[in-house]
């Protein structure tokens, strides 16, 4: 059967292909793309067969094509194959899915969003295939089912990414789905949504894959998520650090810690170069941070932790930025010590407000317990020197 196909695409007798595969059911198809896909030897040579015998202009030949994709992504998933041929199939796939007519776009990506959310991707390798699939629909112009309504291609995009982040992610493929986000075409509503999605997942990794993930969220900020993004990182180590203190707090909870303090300081360390790294590539990022920071001036308490000040502290390895940096520590200092000083002055107010941390000590204590952990490599060479050497001289 498959030297049949081949041979008719090789004669480029398109007609008799497309009638040769009318004669072939379905099933028949798919254990004839699996027999050839296991082997290895002409998986390529048949789609490409497969595809010539199938022309989207024609209702049939889009079905068939669309049954074809589901096969592959299938068999990719299964993990039967090798690595090369099944590299070579999503490549091949890639390079067809903009024939597809729009109907068929939004049936193959709600088989993917079907697939994640049952959690039944093998590994992960037929998500390459996802942004393609996405940007081939924001070209189309004309009106498409989906569920109930007549949507453009670009909003049943937007329902698509919906579905995508209200589904539940399967753990280990939190950073491949992250991953896949960077090539899809994304609004900066839709950049929020999915944004927010991982940031939700940050607490459902173990330690190790924090990194990684982060690393991701970094790119993905660039399609106009900075702030957000920036915002969560901080928000979630100040929390893990809070967590972890109160575990260590305490003899009687030493068995009950579930971090060494090593792990968490190398795994923080570790982000922060990330952080400093994407600064240096995208200066608004950097300038994000900065707004951020400068909310602990407002009275924003939770702007101002031992992470984020470790993260500013390394921003000085940034000549554009080292400045900056100092000026607005040298504020949240000069602040923190007037506000404890009311304080100490006023019983109503130690009543009222409730107790901040003293931003010099935070600092003090950073420089002091981070480095104790291998997290030096984190700051610049002299960086809390110069600093404390800037402060004097005030």
């Amino acid at each position: 059967m498959e030297q049949e196909i081949l041979s008719l695409a090789a004669e480029k007798a398109t007609d008799r292909l497309r009638e040769f595969l009318q004669t072939l059911g379905e099933d028949d198809l798919a254990k004839l793309l699996r027999k050839e896909a296991v082997r290895g030897r002409a998986a390529g040579a048949l789609l490409r067969a497969l595809f010539r015998g199938s022309p989207c202009s024609e209702e049939a030949g889009a079905h068939r094509r669309l049954k074809i994709y589901i096969c592959c992504i299938q068999l990719v998933e299964s993990g039967d194959l090798q690595k090369e041929v099944a590299s070579e199939i999503i490549g091949l796939l890639m390079l067809e899915a903009h024939a597809f007519p729009g109907p068929s776009l939004v049936a193959l990506a709600k088989e993917f969003v079907g697939a994640i959310r049952k959690g039944s991707l093998a590994n992960g390798k037929s998500l390459e295939l996802l942004p393609i699939v996405l940007a081939a629909l924001v070209t189309k112009k004309e009106s498409l089912a989906y569920g109930k309504d007549e949507l453009s291609g670009e909003e049943c995009k937007t329902q698509l990414i919906n579905a995508l982040c209200s589904a539940r992610w399967d753990q280990q493929y939190v950073i491949q789905l992250t991953a896949m986000f960077r090539d899809v075409p994304l609004t900066a509503e839709e950049a929020e949504v999915v944004t927010q999605k991982v940031l939700k997942m940050l607490s459902k990794l173990n330690l190790q894959e924090i990194p990684p993930l982060v690393y991701q969220l970094l790119i993905l900020s660039s399609k106009g998520s900075r702030k957000r993004v920036l915002e969560g990182i901080i928000a979630f180590f100040n929390e893990l650090d809070k967590q972890h203190k109160e575990e260590q707090s305490g003899d009687e909870l030493l068995d009950l810690v579930t971090v060494p303090s090593g792990e968490l300081r190398h795994v923080e360390g570790t982000t922060i170069l990330h952080v400093v790294f994407a600064i240096q590539l995208d200066c608004e990022l950097g300038r994000e941070l900065l707004k951020h920071l400068k909310a602990g001036q407002q009275g924003d308490c939770a702007a101002v932790c031992p992470f984020g000040v470790a993260l500013l502290l390394s921003a000085t390895r940034i000549q554009r930025f080292r400045e900056q940096v100092f000026d607005l520590l040298k504020a949240l200092v000069f602040k923190s010590f007037k506000d404890l000083q009311l304080l100490q002055g006023s019983k109503f107010l130690q009543n009222l407000v409730p107790h901040r941390p003293c931003v010099s000590a935070m600092i003090l204590d950073v420089v002091k317990n981070r480095t104790a952990f291998g997290y030096h490599h984190a700051f610049t060479l002299g960086s809390p020197e110069l600093f404390f050497q800037s402060h004097r001289k005030l």
